[in-house]
């Protein structure tokens, strides 16, 4: 049986996804607007549900000192959130840069969809599909 990966660049206007099967690769998917938690997670579930989605991974946004900041509370607790409300793994990696690697790219347009692939990636890389 084939897993299939959800990828979440969470922020506070703007979600990513991206989808990946096995070992990938992993394609941006679409940005949802994050109008509040209730609906965040309801639009989160019905993407799970309609792409048959395994294991969640959502991208933690560790500093550079590796010392905890405001911004990896907010997505820790999206992720304990989330967490909450499937019944499916929730796992994270380290986002570190990604929605600026793709801006250097040139990337405008629905740069948090490319942000949550690489999020995607990440983890198929150093934990496998």
């Amino acid at each position: 049986m084939v897993t299939h990966f959800l990828g979440i660049d969470y922020g506070d206007k703007n979600v990513g996804l991206a989808l990946a099967q096995g070992s990938g690769p992993s394609l941006p998917y679409k940005v949802i607007q994050n109008t509040g938690q209730h609906k965040l997670l309801a639009d989160i579930s019905a993407v799970i549900k309609s792409e048959k989605i395994d294991i969640v991974v959502v991208g933690l946004p560790h500093s550079f000192s590796g010392k905890p900041n405001e911004r990896l509370a907010i997505t820790q607790k999206f992720v304990d959130d989330l967490q909450s409300h499937l019944d499916i793994k929730v796992a994270t990696v380290d986002e570190q840069l990604t929605s600026k690697m793709f801006s250097r790219l040139g990337i405008k347009k629905d740069i948090d969809k490319y942000a949550a692939s690489a999020i995607l990636e990440t983890f198929l890389a150093n934990y496998g599909g």
